[in-house]
C-alpha cells in the first residue's frame, strides 16, 4: 500500500504532521531543483540528504494508514519513530563524509553498526510498504545468500562474508546503499519527477489529453486511439505504467465504456499503451539515462537508438485498435467532447508547453547535462506559468497553489519509488559482491546450449521473471545484473544487449501471473483481469518479437548504415502491420485464422533479417492489400467493415 499518493491522503494526516511533511516535500524538492542548477554536494551527502528527507516522508504518510484502535496508536507511533531514525541514519553519513570517502577501508565502531542495520531495516520496510513485497524478498534473500553463502556446497557456494563486513560494506561504503542507483535517483531521477510533476500541475495534462483527442478522437476507435496517445505522452514523463494506468485511465477507460467498447478490451487499450510510455523517447520515464549511465555513453544515443522501436510498437498497437474498431463497429468520440483545433494550438494554452520542451531539448542537444537540462525546464516551465495571465489577486493565488500541488506531487512521486530504488541498489551490491550474477549470467549462456537464439530467448525469460511486480527502472536495474552481461559475452553489442533486456522488463507490466498493469485497468474497468491480459498481449505483440529485432535485425537501433537503417524501418512497418491483422483477424472483412497465424509468424520472422523471408513477407502483405481491397458482399460482411456509416475501403 503507498504511503502517500495525493493531496487527499495528505489531509488524513493530522495537522502538525501534515504541515511537517509538507515542509519536509519543499525541502526535498528545493533541494533536489537547487542542487541541479547550482552543483551538487559531494555525492555521499548528496545521497543521504535525498534518502533522508524522502525515509522521513515515507513514514510519516504510511501513519495515516494506522486503524483508529490501541494497535493502530503503536503503530502510528512505531512510523513516527521510524521517521526518526530514517533522518538519524542518513544525517549521521553526511557528518561522516569525509571519514568514508577518504580512508582506504572504514572499520565499522558500534554506532555504525547499529545505524547501518536501523537504515537497511527501514529501506526493506518502506519498500514492502509502498510497492509490494517482491523486491524486499528478493533482497533479503542477497542478504542471507550473502552471509551464509559459504556453507553452501558446489558451484553456487562462495567464500562468505561476516555480519560487520556486510555493514560495512552497505551502510559505509560507495558501493552499498548509496551506489550507483541511488546516485542516479538524487542526481537525475528526482529531478525529471519534478520536471514531469510541475508540467502536469500547470496544465499539461490538459493539454495532452486534448491533443489526443484532436489527433485521434475522431477515427475509427477513436477514443482507444486518444487512450494510447495520452498515455503515450504521460508514460513518457511518469515512467510508471502502473501510475499511468491509474491517472489517465481513470478518464479514458470510462470514455471508452460509455461509447461501447467492451471492458476488456478498454482496460487492455489502457494497460498497453501505458507500458509503451516508457520506452517513447526522449525522456523515456527515466529509462534512457540510467541506460546510458550504465553504459557509460552520451544519452543522446539511447535516445536515437530507442526511436524506430517505439514506431514499431505504437505503429502496431495503433493498427491494432483501428482493426478492432472496424470488426466491432465501435464508436468515434463524440464530436462534443472534442475541443476545437483553435482552442487547442492557442499560442497562451500550447506555447508554454512547446517552449518548455524545446528548452529541454534544447540545452541537451547542445551539450548540457540531462540534469542541467531539466532544471532549466523546471524553471522555465514555473516562470510562464506564473507570468502568462491575469494578473488579479485570486488568479495570482490560483497559480501559486498549483505550483505548490505541483512540487507535492513531485516530493510524493519521489518517495513513491524512492525506497524501492535504493533497496534496488542493496540487492544489486549483494549481486556484484558474491560473483552470484556472473553464475547466473553463465548458466543462462549454459542452458542456451551454445545457440544465440536460445540464449536470447532465456535471457528475455530471465529478465522479464526479475522485472515482475517491480517499477520500470527497478526491474531494469535488477535484470540488467543478471542478463545483460550473458548477451554481451555471446558478442552482441552492448547497446542492443541493455535494449533486449529493458524490453524484456517491462513486458512483465503485461505478463501473468504479476501483471501490475493490467490488475489496475481492470480495477477501473470491472472486469476479470485475464481478460484484458490476453487482449494486452495481442496488442503490444509488437514488443514481445522487438529484443529478436535487436539481435537479429540490429539497424533497428541504428547500429548500422542509412540503407540499413531505412529497410529496416520498412520492414520493421510490415511486420507491426501483419501482427496486427494476424492476431486481430481481420482486414475489411475477417481473416481466417490459418491465414491470421500464419501472418503472425512471417511478422515476427522479419527480425531474422533474411532476404528470403522480407519477400514472402512483402508477397502476404500484398496479397491480403488485393484480396481485400473492397469490403465483401453480404450486407453483414459490409456491416462489419463499416463505421458510423461511412465505408471503410
Amino acid at each position: 500500500m503507498s504511503s502517500i499518493e495525493t493531496r487527499e491522503d495528505l489531509d488524513t494526516l493530522p495537522r502538525p504532521v501534515r504541515v511537517l511533511v509538507c515542509t519536509l516535500c519543499f525541502a526535498l524538492v528545493g533541494f533536489q531543483v537547487v542542487t541541479a542548477g547550482f552543483g551538487q554536494l559531494p555525492p555521499l551527502s548528496q545521497r543521504a540528504v535525498h534518502v533522508g528527507l524522502g525515509l522521513v516522508v515515507v513514514f510519516l504518510g504510511l501513519s495515516r494508514l494506522a486503524p483508529a484502535t490501541a494497535l493502530g496508536r503503536f503503530r502510528r507511533y512505531a512510523d513516527y519513530l521510524a521517521a526518526v531514525l530514517a533522518a538519524t541514519t542518513t544525517g549521521y553519513i553526511v557528518t561522516q563524509e569525509t571519514r568514508i570517502t577518504e580512508s582506504f577501508a572504514v572499520a565499522a565502531a558500534t554506532p555504525d553498526l547499529v545505524l547501518g542495520i536501523l537504515l537497511t531495516l527501514g529501506l526493506l520496510i518502506a519498500a514492502w510498504r509502498t510497492t509490494g513485497m517482491a523486491l524486499p524478498l528478493l533482497t533479503i534473500g542477497m542478504l542471507l545468500y550473502t552471509l551464509l553463502g559459504d556453507r553452501l556446497p558446489g558451484y553456487w557456494g562462495h567464500t562468505g562474508f561476516d555480519f560487520q563486513y556486510l555493514i560495512e560494506h552497505l551502510y559505509l561504503g560507495t558501493e552499498g546503499i548509496w551506489g550507483t542507483v541511488t546516485g542516479l535517483s538524487a542526481d537525475l531521477i528526482a529531478i525529471f519527477i519534478i520536471f514531469g510533476a510541475f508540467l502536469l500541475a500547470t496544465g499539461a495534462a490538459k493539454t495532452f489529453m486534448d491533443l489526443a483527442l484532436l489527433a485521434a478522437g475522431r477515427f475509427p476507435g477513436g477514443a482507444a486511439k486518444v487512450a494510447t496517445v495520452s498515455s503515450m505522452l504521460f508514460g513518457m514523463l511518469n515512467g510508471a505504467a502502473v501510475a499511468n494506468v491509474a491517472t489517465t485511465g481513470a478518464f479514458t477507460i470510462p470514455t471508452m465504456k460509455r461509447l461501447g467498447y467492451k471492458p476488456a478490451f478498454a482496460g487492455a487499450v489502457e494497460a498497453t499503451a501505458s507500458s509503451g510510455g516508457q520506452i517513447t523517447p526522449p525522456i523515456m520515464g527515466a529509462g534512457a539515462f540510467v541506460m546510458a549511465e550504465i553504459l557509460g555513453i552520451p544519452y543522446l544515443d539511447i535516445v536515437y537508438a530507442a526511436i524506430i522501436p517505439a514506431i514499431l510498437f505504437f505503429v502496431c498497437v495503433w493498427m491494432s485498435i483501428d482493426i478492432e474498431a472496424r470488426r466491432e463497429n465501435m464508436r468515434a468520440v463524440d464530436d462534443e467532447l472534442i475541443p476545437g483545433a483553435r482552442e487547442v494550438l492557442a499560442p497562451l494554452k500550447i506555447g508554454p508547453l512547446l517552449v518548455t520542451l524545446a528548452v529541454v531539448l534544447g540545452s541537451m542537444f547542445s551539450g548540457n547535462t540531462p540534469t542541467l537540462a531539466a532544471f532549466y525546464g523546471v524553471c522555465t516551465n514555473v516562470g510562464l506559468f506564473l507570468l502568462i495571465g491575469s494578473w488579479r489577486a485570486g488568479d495570482v493565488m490560483a497559480r501559486l497553489l498549483a505550483v505548490f500541488n505541483g512540487a507535492v506531487a513531485a516530493a510524493f512521486s519521489i518517495t513513491g519509488i524512492l525506497a524501492l530504488l535504493v533497496t534496488a541498489q542493496i540487492a544489486l551490491s549483494l549481486i556484484g559482491l558474491t560473483g552470484v550474477g556472473i553464475k547466473l549470467s553463465e548458466l543462462i549462456i549454459s542452458g542456451g546450449g551454445g545457440h544465440l537464439l536460445a540464449s536470447v530467448l532465456l535471457s528475455m525469460v530471465v529478465a522479464l521473471v526479475l522485472g515482475m511486480g517491480m517499477p520500470t527502472t527497478a526491474a531494469y536495474l535488477v535484470a540488467a545484473a543478471v542478463a545483460a552481461p550473458a548477451l554481451i559475452s555471446l558478442g552482441i553489442d552492448p547497446i542492443v544487449s541493455h535494449f533486449v533486456v529493458f524490453y524484456s522488463a517491462l513486458l512483465s507490466a503485461l505478463t501473468p501471473p504479476v501483471c501490475t498493469a493490467v490488475f489496475t485497468a481492470a480495477v477501473i474497468a470491472r472486469t476479470h483481469w485475464w481478460t484484458i491480459c490476453v487482449t494486452s498481449i495481442r496488442l503490444a505483440l509488437m514488443k514481445y518479437f522487438l529484443p529478436l529485432f535487436f539481435v537479429f535485425r540490429p539497424a533497428v537501433l541504428l547500429q548500422s548504415d542509412t540503407a540499413q537503417v531505412a529497410w529496416s524501418l520498412v520492414m520493421g512497418l510490415v511486420a507491426s502491420f501483419l501482427m496486427a491483422v494476424g492476431s486481430g483477424r481481420f482486414y475489411r472483412r475477417k481473416v481466417p485464422w490459418p491465414i491470421g497465424v500464419s501472418m503472425v509468424l512471417a511478422g515476427a520472422l522479419v527480425a531474422a533479417d533474411r532476404w528470403w523471408i522480407d519477400i514472402v513477407s512483402l508477397g502476404m502483405l500484398a496479397l491480403l492489400l488485393v484480396q481485400h481491397r473492397r469490403p465483401a458482399g453480404t450486407r453483414v460482411e459490409r456491416a462489419a467493415a463499416t463505421v458510423d456509416g461511412t465505408d471503410s475501403s
